[in-house]
Order: C-alpha cells, then structure tokens, then sequence
C-alpha cells in the first residue's frame, strides 16, 4: 500500500490500480462523467466536437480525455469526438498514439 497525495487537493489517499485521487475528489470526478456522458447520449448532441461537450458541460478536457484513456467513457459511436494523439496531435477515438505514430515507432 503507497500513501500519495491527491493531485486536486492535495489530502493523503492510498491509490490503487483503480483510483488515482482521494475519495472526495473521485466522487466529483464521477459526478463530472455523469454530466458528460448525459450531455452526449442525447439525440442531438451526438455530433458535438471536444469543444463543444467542454463548452457546455464545464468539464475540464483534461478530465474528458482522461474518461477515455481509462476506457469509462467510450467514444467510437461519436464521429466528432476525439482525444489527441500523444505525439502529433492529431484526433483519434483510443490509445495514446494515431496510426502513423504508432507505425513510425
């Protein structure tokens, strides 16, 4: 068991493979995913962009991106949104790299 500090608030928390953050700050990172995945199961925001989905919900891209990355917010079903390529960039739907990244490694 490792003791880190929460990177949001800075309290004491034992991470584990699941949570990176204190109890406190994970219950607000769950109620900022509601609110995101709320806003793009409706109809007609179905085609908003990354800006668009940060815009009007008020969460953080970071924090998007981050909904993604660990696989809780999948994304492939919306054409618009995309999280950036760790190397160049470019919008992709998973992973860290695009495919011309990936293929230049």
């Amino acid at each position: 068991m490792e003791v880190f500090n929460c990177p949001y608030c800075n309290s004491l928390f034992v991470m584990t493979k699941f949570r990176d953050v204190c109890d406190a700050c994970y219950k607000e990172e769950e109620a900022q995913y509601d609110k995101v995945y709320a806003y793009i199961r409706k109809k007609i925001n179905r085609t908003a962009s990354m800006v668009q989905v940060v815009k009007d919900t008020g969460v953080e891209e970071t924090l998007i991106i981050k909904f993604v990355r660990t696989g809780k917010l999948r994304i492939a079903q919306f054409a618009n949104l995309g999280i950036p390529c760790e190397k160049c960039g470019a919008n992709i739907k998973s992973g860290r790299l695009c495919g011309k990244c990936g293929d230049s490694l």
